[in-house]
C-alpha cells in the first residue's frame, strides 16, 4: 500500500504527479462521480487537464513540421487565437444560419450574400464563415450603421476581414485607450478613427 505524505504541500505534490501520468479521459470520467460540493477544485482540475492536453497537442503538431517556428510568431499565433477566444466569449462567433436568424432570415444563405456584398462582416474560421455580434444590433435585428463603410474603408487600405476584427478588438490611442469595440454605437466617431488609424503611412 502506498503511504501517504505527511505535509498537505506533499499531497498535493503526489496528487499532481499521479494525474501527470494519468489517462485523460478516464481521470475526467472518474471527475463526474465527485460530489457537486467540490465542483471548484474539480473545474481547475478540468482546466489544468485541458490545457496539458493542448499543449500535448501543440508539442506534437510543431514536431511535424519541417521548419521551425520562431518563439515571436508563436506568441503572435497565441496572442490572436486569444482574440479570437475572446470575441466568441463576449460577443458571439455566429454561424451564417444564427447571423441570418438574429437579422430576420431563416436561410444560411442570407448571411452569406450579404458578406459577399460587403454589407455583413464574416471571417473564414475552422473552414467555416462567422459573424461577430458586435456588428449586429440583436434588439432591432439590423446590421449596426458603421459595418458597410467599415468595409468598404478596409478593403480600400487592403485590409481584410480578420484585420478588421483584430482592429476592433485592439486598444487604441485614437480613443483615448478603449478599443473600437467600445464604441459600436458610435458610428461616426468609429469610422473616423478607422480613417486616421487605417490612412497613416510610416
Amino acid at each position: 500500500m502506498t503511504q501517504l505524505a505527511s505535509h498537505p504541500e506533499d499531497d498535493v505534490r503526489h496528487a499532481l504527479e499521479v494525474l501527470d501520468g494519468a489517462d485523460i479521459a478516464i481521470v475526467v470520467g472518474e471527475l463526474e462521480n465527485v460530489h457537486a460540493s467540490s465542483s471548484g477544485v474539480l473545474n481547475a482540475i478540468r482546466g489544468a487537464l485541458a490545457y496539458r492536453a493542448a499543449t500535448d497537442s501543440l508539442a506534437s503538431f510543431i514536431a511535424s513540421q519541417s521548419t521551425t517556428v520562431d518563439p515571436a510568431t508563436a506568441r503572435a499565433v497565441q496572442a490572436t487565437e486569444t482574440v479570437w477566444r475572446q470575441v466568441e466569449r463576449d460577443f458571439g462567433l455566429y454561424s451564417s444560419t444564427e447571423a441570418g436568424a438574429l437579422l430576420g432570415a431563416g436561410n444560411r444563405a442570407y448571411a452569406s450574400s450579404l458578406r459577399k456584398r460587403g454589407e455583413l462582416l464574416g471571417v473564414e474560421r475552422k473552414n467555416a464563415f462567422v459573424f461577430p455580434g458586435f456588428q449586429l444590433d440583436r434588439v432591432a435585428g439590423k446590421i449596426r450603421p458603421w459595418v458597410k463603410p467599415l468595409l468598404a474603408l478596409a478593403e480600400q487600405h487592403e485590409r481584410s476581414a480578420a484585420d478588421v476584427v483584430l482592429w476592433m478588438m485592439a486598444p487604441t490611442t485614437y480613443l483615448g485607450g478603449d478599443r473600437p469595440v467600445d464604441h459600436v454605437t458610435d458610428p461616426e466617431r468609429l469610422l473616423a478613427v478607422a480613417k486616421n488609424a487605417w490612412g497613416v503611412e510610416w
